[in-house]
């Protein structure tokens, strides 16, 4: 093995381990989206998706922020300076989905065409990348900003809720 191709092979496994730590961010980020973001209450939450009203999902997803605010024991302080982030994070979302909605019906009509135009095709697979490096890019400032925000112990705390319910939709919030 050449010097080159060790140093590929170190950086092969530094990015391996990069994603493996990026996972869990990850997964919370898509957890918040689809709770936040899609459509009425139950997109994503087991609900259908013309059932309920925006203004009963805002209250399904107040009563999950105060749940997981109860569990980690927030502070009036506390409390007041994450709802507006999260607040925020919920607008911003679903102008995201709503680009996304777009992009996705334009990518289903340039799809039913009689012929295939690739570039075109390709432009909308690049939009639709952009927007969801966009969606990751503010559900992570949001992270962070709420992480900021909490103590060690009670961002341990959400993290072991999470881990605890893994395999549940809600984490139990």
């Amino acid at each position: 093995m050449t010097e080159g191709q060790s140093t590929n092979l170190h950086r092969s496994k530094g990015r391996r381990w990069w994603l493996l730590l990026a996972l869990p961010v990850a997964l919370a980020g898509v957890h918040v989206a689809r709770a936040w973001a899609f459509g009425g209450p139950g997109m994503g939450m087991g609900f259908g998706p013309d059932e309920g009203s925006p203004g009963e999902h805002e209250a399904f997803m107040q009563r999950r922020l105060e749940k997981a605010l109860d569990l980690v024991k927030a502070t009036d302080t506390q409390r007041a300076a994450i709802k507006p982030i999260i607040q925020q994070l919920a607008t911003d979302l679903k102008s995201i989905h709503k680009q996304h909605g777009q992009l996705h019906k334009a990518m289903l009509d340039a799809f039913a065409a009689a012929t295939l135009d690739a570039a075109g095709i390709e432009n909308l697979r690049v939009q639709a990348s952009a927007l969801m490096d966009q969606a990751s890019k503010t559900i992570t400032t949001a992270l962070v900003q709420v992480g900021n925000i909490l103590t060690p112990d009670q961002r341990q705390t959400l993290i072991q809720q999470m881990r605890n319910h893994g395999g549940h939709r809600h984490h139990g919030f």
